[in-house]
């Protein structure tokens, strides 16, 4: 039975409606998931990209992980592969994976977290305090900064901010330069002055730096940091990381940990400056914070609800791609090897069965709803779920108490909100904030543009958000 899904384009057949997906996977997802159900093809019939939603279906995608690889291995030019001294978790599959993840995880839990809140309270507050009341900011940036200065000195000892490392450089070219972008994904041709050019700069540059700290660190003594412990793990055989293996693990964990945290932050301060209500409720939980005051706080149970909100209504990586290494079926539909699978948190964690007025931005209900582990699912699930996602979370908390235990945060009135998305979903482009003492009388939300009102329904009113 061949899968339901839109027709191809007249003229341009599959190649638009793959262009149409990548300019917006949010928005192309939600039609599918309306219009063709549980299970649908990126067009009618495909057996190329197949988009599988609901629970059931998040748990026979993301814990079979010996019939559904991890996609970015599979998706990156050979030149790029070639280049790299080594590679991450995520993109990893197989036993390969299973046994980096066994020596990795011991670093990763909750108590080992834990270790850097210290560290991480004190680069917060000297972010916060270089704010200057009344002045405009780009929030966008500010995080992204603020989680890569973190991301760098918890992991590996190097502040970016105090020595101007050009580690914190490489890492923004990198991301900027997406492997997947069109200019590289469609042109990987070694050329001078090419995307993909610049990219294999970066990543050779990247991998230097960061194989140099690593033959510094075994010459030069132990450091309470993550690239420490990583050196220190091993697995039941005895093995820990060699060097590019941990240049791999590295990589990865900078490129991806920070921006998720950085964009989850952007998005919850955002969201809390269009809800004062709830904004106050959660003031009234934080205790003020004077400049300077770096220690970790004790989180009410109010933050918690509210991250959860966010990354229920904005998650991280709203859609998660699978590779079917060999055929298979999903919903009564055959599955090719060699076909993409793809799962979407963004439409699970719009399930009105589960979420009661799915659009609204409701923290609250955190305090009784006790969805599945399928049914909500923000750091994924199965084998390649979110191993730092004790870190992250951590971090968020840390960094929002600090925010609010100083200031209220209003987007300059008019402020176009957006989504852009690649791996993960972020602010599209500057999102400019001014930072207004908690303490001062709250003025008026100051309402912002851009299809953030399609994702969540800020005003009450009844429109057509994405089919929802």
């Amino acid at each position: 039975m061949s899968v339901p899904g839109p027709a191809p384009h007249r003229w341009l057949g599959r190649r638009r409606n793959a262009h149409e997906y990548a300019v917006d996977p949010v928005g192309y997802t939600a039609r599918l998931y309306h219009e063709f159900g549980p299970v649908s093809g990126l067009v009618h019939g495909d057996r190329r990209q197949v988009f599988a939603f609901g629970p059931e279906h998040n748990r026979t995608v993301l814990t079979r992980g010996d019939t559904f690889h991890t996609v970015l291995e599979y998706a990156i030019p050979q030149g790029i592969r070639d280049a790299r001294r080594g590679i991450g978790l995520l993109n990893m599959n197989g036993p390969e994976h299973r046994r980096a993840r066994r020596v990795a995880t011991p670093s990763f839990k909750p108590q080992a977290a834990l270790a850097h809140g210290e560290l991480i309270a004190r680069l917060a507050a000297e972010e916060v305090d270089s704010w200057t009341p009344g002045e405009p900011f780009d929030l966008t940036d500010r995080m992204r900064r603020l989680t890569l200065r973190i991301a760098c000195l918890c992991f590996f000892g190097v502040d970016i901010a105090a020595q101007a490392d050009h580690i914190g450089r490489m890492v923004q070219d990198m991301l900027a330069l997406r492997y997947f972008a069109s200019s590289i994904r469609y042109f990987p041709f070694d050329l001078p002055g090419t995307p993909y050019r610049r990219l294999l700069t970066v990543i050779r540059r990247l991998d230097a730096a960061l194989a140099e700290i690593i033959e510094t660190r075994r010459a030069g003594g132990a450091a309470p940091d993550l690239l420490q412990s990583l050196m220190d793990a091993r697995g039941e055989d005895g093995r820990g990381f060699n060097d590019d293996q941990l240049v791999g693990q590295l990589t990865t964990l900078l490129v991806a940990g920070h921006e998720t945290s950085s964009n989850t932050l952007a998005w919850t301060l955002l969201l809390l400056s269009q809800h004062p209500a709830e904004l106050d409720k959660l003031l009234a939980a934080l205790p003020e914070r004077p400049e300077g005051r770096a220690a970790v706080p004790e989180f009410p149970a109010g933050l918690d609800h509210v991250l959860k909100e966010v990354l229920r209504l904005l998650p991280p990586g709203p859609n998660t791609s699978r590779i079917a290494v060999e055929p298979t079926e999903i919903g009564g539909h055959g599955i090719p090897a060699w076909c993409q699978v793809v799962t979407s948190k963004f439409a699970t964690h719009r399930d009105p069965a589960v979420f009661a007025d799915p659009l609204r931005f409701r923290p609250a209900r955190w305090e009784t709803l006790r969805p599945s582990l399928y049914q909500y699912l923000p750091y994924g699930a199965g084998p390649h779920a979110c191993i730092g996602a004790a870190f992250a979370d951590l971090e968020m908390k840390t960094v929002l108490a600090a925010v609010l235990g100083r200031y209220r945060l209003d987007p300059v009135p008019g402020a176009d909100v957006s989504r852009q998305v690649g791996l993960m979903m972020a602010p599209k482009g500057p999102v400019p904030v001014v930072a207004r003492p908690r303490t001062d009388p709250a003025p008026p939300p100051s309402a912002v543009t851009g299809d953030l009102h399609q994702m969540v329904d800020l005003d009450g009113e009844t429109r057509w958000r994405l089919g929802w």
